[in-house]
C-alpha cells in the first residue's frame, strides 16, 4: 500500500504499544522486512531501571540464541525505547501540549516563565541523554488519540525549539548544567524514526573511528577511557526476547497470551483460510487459461484515477483484490489489543465480525469459481449451487450437510478437501451429519474419473459446547494421499443398510448402540470390545480396545499406545512405538488459579482510598486508565494490582493449582472404531456439576494424542475471577528449563525464574506464577536424556513449566475485575452478549459465561526431541485440511477432473512450506514465500539446507524471470544489501552469497530461513 500509493518504502519499524516483543520480531520481522532499526517502549521494569542506570536503554538485537547459517536468521538490528526511556511512549512529563493533555501550553507565557519551562525540559533532556550513548536521542511528541488539534501541538513545539535556541545562545542557560562536560550544545529539531536511525548508525561509526584514549576536545565528537559508558562501540548486544513484560512489581502482562480465547482462534481460522484461498486462487491462474480473462466479478469492484503522462487511466486500485476484506481483516487483527483479547468486548466483537465477513467474501469468490470448473453447460443450474467452506466445524456445524438430506434421500453431498500444505498428507475428516442413518462414502478418482469406497465412521457428537445448531454426529473419512496444493473429493449418500452396534465379547461390558465402552467389574479378566463392519464395502477391518480390568484402558493404532484411568477416562501415559517404544508417564489434570482482586487483598487497608481505575473521561465510553501508568512504578503495586485483560495475577502470589476433580461416572465413553478412537472424561468440583469435558482421539496412523477440551462456563458464585489451566506432568526431569515458539518459528529456552533482564533482577520471587509465564504460538516441549514431550496448541496460548516436569497452559480466563491498563471493564465473556457502553449504558453481561472448545496435541518421543517432534505438525495444525461441501442430485453429472488434477506435480521436501503463493495484478506474475521449517539441530532428517526447484510449483508453465525480494515484498533484496546500515561491531555480519541461480530456477533455504520471490511465468 504505502509503496503503491505514496511511492514510500519503510525502513524503520515502531511498535508504538505491544507489550513484549519476540525472537522473531528481532530478526524476521524486522531486518528481513527491509528495517534497519526497530522502536519500542515497553520493556520489563527492572530491564529498564537497570538500562538506565548503565546507558543501555539502546543497543543492538540479535536475537537469535544459537548459531544459524540463515542471514535472516541472524541479522542484528538497532533497537531503542521510546517515551524518553520512561517504559512507555509519548511526550516528556509536563511537555504534552494536545487538547487532551493538561500540561500547561508554552504560548503565552512571560519570557521568565518560559525560559523556567526550558530548563525543566533541558533537565529531562539531560537524563534522557546519560541513559544511552552517542550524541541523538529521539523525543515522541504524541499519544493516543491526539493531534485532532494540530495547531495547538505544533505552536507549542515551534516555541519550545526557538526557546531551546535562543536560551543556549544568550547564555541564559547553559549546557553545562544540563550535561555536565559530555556536550557544550543542543540542538533540537523535527525528524523522523528514520533520520534518528541514520544518525544514531553515524555515532556508532564516528566512534569506530576514534580510538578511546584520545582527549575531548571542542571540535569533534571523540571518546576518552572514562566515557566509554556513553561509547556507542560498548551497546550491549540483546539475544532472545523480551518476554514476560512487566511495569511494576505485581504487574506482569502474561495473562493476555490467553485473552478471548475464541477470538485468538477466529484469527488463527481467517489466517489459515486466507492462505489457502490465495493458493486456489493461483492454481487457478495456472491451470486454467479462460480464468484471468474471464475471472468472476470482483466482490467489490474497486478502482482509481491515475494519471500517465497526463492521460487519466484506470487501474486496480491497492484494495482491488477478491480477498481484501479478509485480508484487510487480518491486518486490523494484529492490532495489539485486538488478537491480545485486550480490547472492550463491543469492539472484540467487531473484530469477530470482519474476520467472518471477510471469510464469507473470499468464500463467495472462491466457491463461486470452483462451481465454473465442476460444472459443464448440460448441468442445471441448482447444481452445487450451496456450495461453501465450512467455518463452524468446531461446533460440529455445517449448513449444507444439513439441508441437503432433510428432506430428500435422492441428494448426494459433495466434500471437496483442499490440502494447503506443499506435500502429501493423509487425514481423518470429520463432516458434521444430522442422521442417524448409514451412509456410503466414496472418493474420486481422477486417473480413472471413476468413485471408490472409502472407509467412513459415524460418532455420536456430546455437543458439549451447548451448541444449539449442532449436529447429531460426525462422519469421519479416511482422507488419503492429498495431493500438496490440491484438492480430494468425496461423495457421500445415505444407504439403506442398516446400522450394526457393538458385537460385546465379554458380559461385564455393557452394549449400547454407540461404540461405547462401560465401566466393568472389578474381575481382573481382560475385556475385547470389537466393532462390526457397517457392509462389506465399506472394508472395515475390526479393532480391538483392550481393558486391562480394574484400572485402565489402553487404546493401540499400532504407532501410539495411549492407556486411561478406567474409572474417569483421564491419560495416564503415552508410548511411541515408533521411536523404540519409549514411553511416558503423565498425569493430566485441569484446574485454575484465582484472580486478585483488591477487593480480596492480602492486606486490606480502608485508609488506602487510591483509585486504581480512573476518573477522567478522554472521549465517550474511554477510561482514562493510561494516564495512571507512571505513578504505579513509584512504589509496590500488591495492594490494588488487580488481574485483568493484560495482567494475570494469582490471589497469592505462590498460589497452587486448585485442581478439579476427574468425574467417576458409572460408565466412562469410548467411542471406537478403525479410523479414530474417543474417550471422554468430565472434571468438576467435589459435589458440583464438571464443566470442563474433553475427548481424547486417537486417529489411524497417527503418532499424536488430540485432546479436545470444551471449558465452561467458568462458574463465578463465588464472586472470584479464575484462570483456568491445563496442566501436563510427566516423568521428565527438565530441571525449570522448557522450550515456547517465537511467532511459529525457532524455539526460545525458558528457564523458571530467568526474565532475561539486564543485569541483577531483583524481581524473581514477587510473583513466581504469573512472572513465569510465555506466549505459546504453536507449540512448547521439555525434554531430558530419556523422553521428550510436547504439546501443539490451535490458538495462541500463555504456557510455562512451574514444575519439575510439568507443562500447563492457560485455556480461558474469566476475570470480575478490570486491571487498569485501559480496557475499562472486566474480561468476563458471556453467551448472549452485553448492554450499551458507556455513556451510553454499562456494558452490562447479558447471559451465561461462554463455553471455549479447543485442541491440543500431544506428542512423547526420544531423548533431546522436543523440538522435532514439535515441528512435525506445526504446520498440520495451522493449516488443517479445508472443506467445501455442497450437494446434489445423484443424477447430476459433475465434470471433476480438472479440479482434481489442480496441484503441485512434484511435492516440496517435508521441511519445507509454502507460506505465501499469490497471483499478482498483474498476467502471470506470482508472489511466493518458501520457508524452512525446521532450525539447526533439531532434527537429523530435516535440519540441514534444502535445494527447491521453483519449476516445480508452476505446473503447465514455464519461468520467466524469478526477483528475490524481502519478506515484505516491496523491494529487491539484493537493492536492500547494498544500502542496508550494519550494526555488527566487527564489521563482519554475515550477507547472503548470491540471491538466485541466475543459469537455473533452483535455490536454497538455509534452516528456518523464509526467502521471498516475485516470479513471471509464461
Amino acid at each position: 500500500f504505502l509503496k503503491k500509493e505514496l511511492g514510500v518504502i519503510p525502513k524503520v519499524g515502531w511498535q508504538i504499544d505491544p507489550f513484549g516483543h519476540s525472537a522473531t520480531q528481532g530478526t524476521l520481522m524486522t531486518s528481513g522486512f527491509g528495517f534497519d532499526a526497530l522502536y519500542f517502549g515497553r520493556i520489563h521494569y527492572v530491564d529498564l531501571e537497570n538500562r538506565q542506570k548503565e546507558a543501555q536503554c539502546e543497543g543492538i538485537w540479535s536475537s537469535k540464541t544459537s548459531p544459524s547459517s540463515s542471514p535472516s536468521a541472524s541479522s542484528s538490528v538497532f533497537w531503542g525505547l521510546t517515551g524518553s526511556n520512561r517504559g512507555n511512549y509519548g511526550a516528556p512529563d509536563n511537555f504534552c501540549f494536545d487538547s487532551l493533555c493538561a500540561d500547561e501550553p508554552l504560548v503565552g507565557l512571560s519570557e521568565d516563565d518560559l525560559r523556567t519551562r526550558t530548563r525543566g525540559f533541558l533537565n529531562s533532556v539531560g537524563i534522557q541523554a546519560s541513559q544511552t550513548k552517542g550524541r541523538n536521542i529521539l523525543l515522541t511528541m504524541g499519544s493516543d488519540f491526539q493531534y485532532a488539534q494540530a495547531r495547538k501541538n505544533y505552536q507549542n513545539l515551534d516555541l519550545l525549539i526557538d526557546a531551546v535556541g535562543q536560551f543556549l545562545r544568550d547564555g541564559t542557560l547553559n549546557a553545562s548544567d544540563f550535561f555536565g562536560d559530555r556536550f557544550d550544545s543542543v540542538r533540537i529539531f523535527y525528524s523522523t524514526p528514520e533520520r534518528y536511525t541514520s544518525c544514531k548508525h553515524a555515532d556508532l561509526m564516528n566512534s569506530k573511528q576514534r580510538p578511546n584514549t584520545v582527549k575531548r576536545d571542542t571540535s569533534g565528537y571523540e571518546v576518552e577511557e572514562s566515557d566509554a559508558k556513553f561509547n556507542p562501540q560498548n551497546w550491549a548486544v540483546k539475544t532472545g526476547d523480551f518476554f514476560p513484560y512487566a511495569d511494576c512489581d505485581h504487574c506482569y502482562w502474561t495473562g493476555y497470551f490467553s485473552s478471548r480465547q475464541s477470538l485468538k482462534r477466529l484469527e488463527r481460522v481467517g489466517s489459515s483460510f486466507l492462505h489457502a484461498a490465495t493458493q486456489i486462487d493461483s492454481m487457478m491462474k495456472l491451470y486454467f487459461s479462460w480464468y484471468k480473462n474471464e475471472p468472476i466479478p470482483r466482490v467489490k469492484e474497486r478502482v482509481k484515477i491515475k494519471s500517465t503522462l497526463g492521460k487519466p487511466t484506470r487501474v486496480p486500485s491497492w484494495n482491488s483484490s477478491p480477498f481484501y476484506s479478509l485480508e484487510d481483516a487480518m491486518g486490523v487483527a494484529q492490532h495489539h489489543d485486538a488478537v491480545a483479547g485486550t480490547a472492550k468486548q463491543h469492539v472484540a466483537y467487531d473484530y469477530a465480525k470482519l474476520i467472518s465477513s471477510g471469510i464469507s467474501d473470499a468464500n463467495a469468490f472462491v466457491t463461486a469459481n470452483l462451481r465454473r470448473i465442476l460444472l459443464s453447460a448440460s448441468v442445471s443450474g441448482g447444481a452445487l449451487d450451496d456450495l461453501s467452506y465450512c467455518p463452524l466445524l468446531n461446533e460440529t456445524v455445517c449448513e449444507v450437510s444439513k439441508q441437503a438430506f432433510e428432506n430428500d434421500d435422492n441428494e448426494a453431498i459433495y466434500v471437496f478437501v483442499y490440502n494447503a500444505l506443499a506435500h502429501m498428507r493423509s487425514e481423518a475428516i470429520s463432516l458434521p451429519v444430522y442422521e442417524d442413518v448409514t451412509y456410503e462414502a466414496y472418493q474420486y478418482n481422477s486417473h480413472v474419473d471413476s468413485w471408490s469406497h472409502v472407509q467412513a465412521t459415524l460418532v455420536p457428537n456430546m455437543n458439549y459446547a451447548q451448541v444449539a445448531e449442532a449436529a447429531r454426529f460426525s462422519l469421519y473419512l479416511d482422507a488419503l494421499e492429498m495431493p500438496p496444493l490440491g484438492f480430494v473429493i468425496f461423495r457421500i449418500t445415505k444407504s439403506t443398510t442398516n446400522f450394526h452396534s457393538l458385537s460385546v465379547k465379554n458380559s461385564a461390558v455393557t452394549p449400547s448402540l454407540y461404540h461405547t465402552s462401560r465401566e466393568a467389574t472389578s474381575s481382573h479378566a481382560s475385556n475385547t470390545v470389537t466393532s462390526e463392519p457397517r457392509d462389506e464395502a465399506n472394508n472395515l477391518r475390526p479393532r480391538t480396545l483392550v481393558i486391562q480390568s480394574p484400572d485402565d484402558i489402553i487404546i493401540n493404532n499400532d504407532i501410539i499406545s495411549v492407556k486411561f484411568d478406567r474409572s474417569t477416562g483421564v491419560i495416564q501415559s503415552i508410548q511411541n512405538i515408533d521411536e523404540g517404544g519409549v514411553i511416558l508417564e503423565i498425569e493430566q489434570r485441569y484446574g485454575f488459579y484465582t484472580a486478585f482482586s483488591n477487593e480480596n487483598s492480602r492486606e486490606p487497608e480502608k485508609e488506602d482510598s487510591f483509585n486504581v481505575k480512573g476518573d477522567g473521561m478522554c472521549l465517550p465510553g474511554y477510561i482514562n486508565a493510561e494516564g495512571d501508568e507512571m505513578p504505579w512504578l513509584l512504589g509496590s503495586a500488591n495492594k490494588w494490582q488487580n488481574a485483568g485483560a493484560y495482567i494475570f495475577r494469582p490471589t497469592t502470589p505462590k498460589e497452587s493449582l486448585h485442581t478439579l476433580s476427574p468425574k467417576v461416572p458409572g460408565s466412562v465413553l469410548v467411542f471406537q472404531s478403525n479410523l479414530v478412537t474417543e474417550v471422554h472424561a468430565e472434571f468438576g468440583e467435589l459435589g458440583q456439576a464438571p464443566w470442563i469435558k474433553q475427548i481424547s482421539r486417537i486417529f489411524h496412523g497417527k503418532n499424536y494424542v488430540e485432546v479436545e477440551y470444551a471449558v465452561g462456563p467458568v462458574p463465578i458464585d463465588d464472586c472470584v475471577g479464575k484462570e483456568v489451566i491445563a496442566r501436563y506432568s510427566s516423568s521428565i526431569k527438565n530441571g525449570g528449563k522448557f522450550f515456547s515458539d517465537s511467532n511459529g518459528r525457532q524455539f526460545v529456552g525458558r528457564t523458571l525464574g530467568n526474565h532475561s533482564v539486564f543485569g541483577k533482577d531483583v524481581s524473581l520471587d514477587i510473583e513466581p506464577v504469573a512472572s513465569n509465564f510465555y506466549p505459546v504460538n504453536t507449540a512448547m516441549f521439555i525434554e531430558d536424556d530419556e523422553h521428550s514431550f510436547s504439546v501443539l496448541v490451535d490458538r495462541s496460548q500463555a504456557g510455562s513449566s512451574l514444575s519439575e516436569g510439568s507443562l500447563e497452559l492457560i485455556i480461558q480466563r474469566r476475570l470480575l475485575h478490570d486491571d487498569s491498563r485501559g480496557v475499562g471493564e472486566p474480561l468476563n465473556e458471556t453467551d448472549i452478549g452485553i448492554t450499551p457502553c458507556p455513556p451510553f449504558g454499562d456494558a452490562t453481561r447479558l447471559g451465561s459465561g461462554v463455553i471455549v472448545k479447543g485442541i491440543h496435541l500431544l506428542k512423547v518421543g526420544k531423548a533431546r526431541s522436543g523440538a522435532r517432534i514439535a515441528r512435525e505438525h506445526m504446520d498440520q495444525v495451522f493449516s488443517r485440511p479445508h472443506m467445501f461441501v455442497a450437494s446434489s442430485s445423484k443424477q447430476d453429472q459433475i465434470r471433476l477432473r480438472q479440479l482434481a488434477e489442480i496441484g503441485l506435480k512434484s511435492p516440496l521436501p517435508q521441511n519445507v512450506m509454502i507460506i505465501s503463493f499469490v497471483g499478482l495484478e498483474e498476467d502471470d506474475s506470482f508472489l511466493v514465500r518458501l520457508g524452512h521449517q525446521f532450525d539447526d539441530d533439531e532434527s537429523v532428517d530435516f535440519s540441514f539446507p534444502v535445494e527447491i526447484d521453483l519449476q516445480d510449483l508452476f505446473p503447465n508453465k514455464s519461468i520467466h524471470s524469478i526477483s528475490e525480494k524481502t519478506l515484505s515484498g516491496n523491494q529487491d533484496l539484493s537493492s536492500w544489501e547494498q544500502r542496508r546500515l550494519s550494526w555488527d561491531k566487527t564489521f563482519r555480519e554475515r550477507r547472503r552469497k548470491g540471491v538466485v541461480n541466475k543459469a537455473s530456477s533452483v535455490v536454497v533455504l538455509e534452516p528456518l530461513e523464509i526467502r521471498t520471490f516475485e516470479i513471471i511465468v509464461k
